[in-house]
């Protein structure tokens, strides 16, 4: 009788760690599973439910931040990226150094701004709010890694101009091709779009929209590294040129 007792609870023991390592075995693989997912083509009603979810999780940590710039007649999109006010957006929005903006919060609140730095070449654009605020503003962290080819990746943008009851435009897509420092993928933009923030599927910002146009070839965006370029201190850009005496 006792050597039965023991053989049935050495047969417990080892039951509940068997199940314990497939319990393990299955979380990790559903994880692995997950991140799989969202850098490759769905192949189930889940796959696609696990990129809905979270997207769902995601839009309500970034929404927060977007901000409709207004210059003149013309509009465009940014994404407060400091709690010191800094927005990032496209060049040909924001135009030159110290051009007067109009930057509108989500909540409606119209505020001024100015263009502190651009780059006509890569269409890079960086705008500061130019009063004090007596609140903390939302932002957006920068992705630490660089994006691929094939990620999944949501875009952000005021896309046919600032409409509070519709609300900002989200469009959903992926990484089409990463050619001369630029971003292309297939997120739908129209005019208005430009200036908003790309962001993968972790709530992180990899790119500005830069160009829009009908084709899905138009749809590119301008990379972190180069508001990197645009903010880095003096020191820094010079120590990172090459010397061309050498």
């Amino acid at each position: 009788m006792k050597k039965t007792l023991r053989r049935f609870c050495l047969s417990t023991v080892l039951c509940g760690t068997a199940l314990l390592a497939a319990m393990q075995q299955g979380a990790a693989q559903s994880e692995s599973a997950s991140s799989r997912i969202l850098r490759t083509t769905p192949q189930s009603v889940e796959d696609l439910q696990r990129i809905e979810h979270q997207l769902q999780a995601v839009l309500p940590k970034v929404l927060p931040a977007l901000v409709c710039i207004q210059v003149n007649n013309s509009s465009g999109t940014g994404i407060l990226v400091s709690e010191k006010g800094l927005i990032f957006s496209a060049a040909h929005v924001v135009g030159k150094k110290d051009t007067v903006l109009k930057i509108i919060l989500p909540d409606g609140t119209r505020i001024p701004g100015k263009t502190t730095a651009e780059n006509s070449d890569s269409d890079a654009g960086i705008a500061k709010i130019s009063t004090r605020l007596n609140k903390n503003l939302p932002i957006v962290e920068k992705a630490e890694n660089q994006p691929q080819v094939g990620d999944w990746v949501f875009s952000l943008g005021h896309g046919g101009g600032l409409d509070r009851e519709r609300g900002p435009m989200v469009r959903l897509g992926r990484i089409v091709s990463l050619k001369n420092d630029v971003i292309q993928t297939d997120c739908k933009l129209i005019r208005g779009d430009s200036g908003g923030p790309l962001f993968n599927l972790n709530g992180e910002l990899i790119g500005i929209h830069s160009r829009v146009g009908s084709g899905l070839e138009d749809n590119l965006h301008v990379p972190m590294k180069e508001f990197d370029a645009l903010t880095a201190p003096p020191e820094e850009v010079k120590e990172a040129s090459p010397d061309r005496n050498g």
